[in-house]
């Protein structure tokens, strides 16, 4: 059952857009550093590779071994964490 969207606060919006805009960026770009190239089309790994470029981020351009480590434990922990609160917000009356 729906839950009652039009009764939500500003904070809970904001928190519910939040979690849920992180699951396709966590699966789509953040972990993509982590896992084997091909698992990726060639057009997720060109916005990887443009991300990295334009903003200049060393650690997903070419990532160190203790950095893979927090991918995964990004992709463990976090992801399903996002997941939960994104069912809730969407399907739980406030």
């Amino acid at each position: 059952m729906m839950g009652s969207l039009g009764t939500r606060h500003g904070l809970e919006w904001l928190l519910g857009l939040y979690f849920l805009s992180h699951i396709p960026i966590t699966l789509l770009v953040d972990v993509q550093a982590g896992l084997p190239r091909d698992l990726y089309p060639v057009e997720l790994r060109n916005l990887r590779q443009w991300y990295t470029e334009e903003f200049k981020d060393p650690l997903l351009h070419n990532p160190p071994v203790w950095f893979k480590s927090f991918l995964f434990c990004e992709l463990v922990f976090q992801l399903p964490f996002f997941l939960i609160p994104t069912y809730v917000f969407f399907n739980v009356s406030p």
